[in-house]
């Protein structure tokens, strides 16, 4: 006999497969992100060493040669850019760590998911397990009353049908 929840455990099976595959995604964000983060990172320290080399280069640049006030003025001017775009380095990278932060916070989610999926299945599987025995108990007892209703139909008796004499007393 066909299961009567069967469909509901496949349904539960897909579930969990597709919960499965999401945090596998998920995972895989993670590691992207990171990578991302790490990217970030090397594009900071390289902007910053290529600030400092040209900040020394622009004021060696000043120091060899006679410059005027607004040569002064413009090399402050600049430096205050590159510094400031120094600050944009740092707002990509703290971004990126924000979304890996997030991408963690969906693998644990979705490993919830993925858990919840499992405990929901195996409910199943065990009331279907349950549900089996009990079936096979009922076939047998089902069996059990068509071979008596067949004993007495053809006529034969059952020994526990005749009646038991009183023994006498002692």
């Amino acid at each position: 006999m066909k299961y009567i929840l069967a469909d509901l455990m496949r349904v539960r099976e897909l579930r969990k497969d597709r919960a499965e595959r999401e945090l596998i995604k998920a995972k895989e964000q993670v590691v992207e992100a990171k990578k991302i983060v790490e990217q970030r990172q090397k594009e900071l320290e390289e902007y910053e060493k290529w600030v400092e080399e040209e900040i020394d280069r622009q004021y060696n640049a000043i120091l060899k040669k006679e410059v005027r006030k607004g040569s002064v003025d413009e090399l402050a001017a600049n430096i205050k850019i590159l510094r400031a775009k120094t600050a944009d380095y740092i707002k990509r990278l703290e971004d990126a760590k924000e979304d890996v932060r997030k991408a963690e916070d969906l693998v644990k989610q979705k490993q919830d998911e993925v858990q919840r999926a499992y405990r929901n299945l195996e409910k199943l599987e065990a009331h279907k397990i349950d549900w089996t025995a009990e079936q096979r108990i009922l076939e047998e007892f089902n069996s059990d009353k068509e071979l008596e209703e067949s004993v007495r139909t053809s006529g034969q008796r059952d020994p526990s049908d005749e009646p038991v004499e009183e023994l006498a007393a002692f």
